[in-house]
């Protein structure tokens, strides 16, 4: 076993112990992950994404958790998110080692460091976690001497297309460098065979959705809804910038975020022997943060709301700009332990302490508010069957489909959208689509919150809700007599 074994496996044993903080017991609910777990488990039921449920993501999350359901549920979609993270781990050790980094397993423990911030990234399995696992697998492929690599730089680009297609930006850069740097193969090839890899993923994703009679559903809701409807909120420039300082501060993201800056602009001063590589990376490593430029996400309130997941891509920047610094200077020179230790602590310290923080201070799964409430308590001495429940304006309540293991009664399975966009569902035919559902599966159980109703932006929706509501369905009492979000069919409606 020689110095470089040690190196790499100390590397993925980082990576296994910090994903081992997010194992089911300690993985906090959040409602994305909710949302995503229930997806997973409606395909496995036969349901087709888009159609028999709405989703503005595009579909592979929901594959990787119909995976994960078919492995078991909870721990089998840790073992895949586990399973790609050390495989990830392990191709950038490899790669900086390679490249001959002084201390290969610096840029692989960041990674993980960074995507396993608890303060940035709400968990895990997450599709912008995913999208960003693939930009570096790219990455290593992109710097590596695979005579397919031209194919598995397209395949990747539609992994990350069809997990996050905003991430793709990010790669773009890198895969202009790719096709167009000087090399013996010509560009034509070069972009064929990217092409084929692309089409490898896309071809078999069309044709899910057209045999199950499903492209209009996959148009209208992962792409024509993300660019007329999510996106269209605007905030100022300097509002943009005033987030961008407060998240990068708030989640341990800013020695990084400002090493990184500053060695990028080094890099593209001086002399360089892969100039054009560190331009690209530079240029990612800015196109890493775009998600917050686009639409302001006010969620209805007077001030945007700082959405910190959004960031989690600035990891595989940093990562890979910090890469090219290191690895292509014009003059090499032996860097020993005490050039390599300011970088190492200023990287690695601060998040190296919220990792530890995180460890010794983890919350169980079984002891999160929502898995708690007085009405879960209730709902399990009254299993509902499919159909039986609805959850309304409450979406970290959709752990409860999880857990019953049952299907919405209604494809709009999340509802915040009525709160944030005042012209969303104007004439109120989604919403009648939902009270329709509730109606002709005599849905038994609605779990909703009225002050968060009360928030809808259309008063005309708000009232048309309650007024339904309140002439079929009356609130299940609670212990100690506190407002009770359950509500329960009427006998006689």
């Amino acid at each position: 076993m020689n110095k470089h074994s040690y190196g790499l496996y100390f590397s993925l044993l980082a990576c296994l112990l910090l994903s081992l903080l997010y194992s089911p017991s300690f993985d906090l609910g959040m409602s994305d992950k909710a949302i995503f777990t229930y997806t997973g488990q409606a395909i496995a039921k036969g349901l087709v994404p888009y159609r028999d449920f709405f989703d503005h993501k595009p579909p592979l999350i929901f594959f990787i958790n119909y995976a994960g359901t078919l492995l078991g549920g909870a721990w089998g979609l840790w073992v895949i998110n586990t399973l790609l993270a050390m495989v990830t781990t392990g191709a950038f050790f490899n790669c900086c080692r390679r490249h001959r980094l002084a201390w290969p397993w610096l840029l692989p423990l960041l990674l993980n460091l960074m995507l396993r911030d608890n303060l940035i990234s709400e968990g895990i399995n997450m599709t912008r976690e995913y999208g960003s696992w693939f930009i570096v697998l790219f990455f290593c492929v992109l710097v590596g001497t695979s005579r397919y690599r031209y194919f598995y730089l397209g395949l990747l680009t539609a992994l990350v297309f069809f997990t996050q297609q905003d991430q793709v930006l990010s790669l773009l850069p890198f895969l202009v460098y790719a096709l167009f740097t000087r090399e013996e193969m010509p560009t034509g090839r070069r972009a064929l065979a990217s092409a084929a890899g692309f089409a490898a993923i896309l071809l078999p994703t069309v044709l899910y959705f057209a045999l199950h009679r499903s492209l209009g559903f996959f148009w209208e809701d992962a792409f024509r809804f993300n660019l007329t409807v999510y996106t269209t909120q605007r905030k100022s420039l300097g509002d943009h910038f005033r987030t961008i300082k407060r998240v990068l501060d708030a989640g341990n993201y800013e020695l990084p975020f400002m090493v990184a800056l500053g060695l990028g602009i080094v890099g593209l001063i001086r002399p360089n022997k892969k100039k054009g590589l560190i331009v690209a990376a530079f240029a990612a490593f800015l196109l890493s943060g775009s998600a917050e430029f686009m639409g302001g996400r006010f969620k209805g309130q007077a001030v945007a709301v700082d959405y910190y997941y959004y960031f989690i891509p600035l990891s595989a920047g940093i990562c890979l700009l910090l890469f090219t610094f290191f690895a292509f200077p014009e003059k090499t020179t032996p860097a020993d332990w005490t050039t390599l230790l300011p970088y190492t602590l200023l990287l690695c310290g601060s998040l190296t302490y919220t990792a530890v923080q995180h460890a010794t201070h983890l919350l169980r799964r079984d002891e999160d508010p929502v898995i708690n409430s007085a009405e879960l308590q209730y709902l399990r001495q009254h299993p509902p069957a499919d159909y039986q429940l609805y959850v309304f304006e409450n979406d970290d309540f959709i752990a409860a489909y999880n857990e019953f293991r049952i299907l919405s009664p209604s494809r709009w399975i999340y509802q915040h959208f009525w709160n944030w966009y005042p012209d969303w569902d104007s004439d109120g035919r989604i919403l009648s689509s939902i009270t329709e559902d509730l109606q002709r599966h005599h849905t038994t159980y609605v779990i909703m919150d009225p002050v968060n109703a009360a928030t809808f932006r259309n008063r005309a929706n708000y009232h048309r809700w309650m007024d339904f509501l309140q002439s079929h369905y009356q609130p299940v009492p609670m212990p100690g007599n506190k407002p009770s979000l359950l509500w329960q069919l009427k006998a006689n409606p």
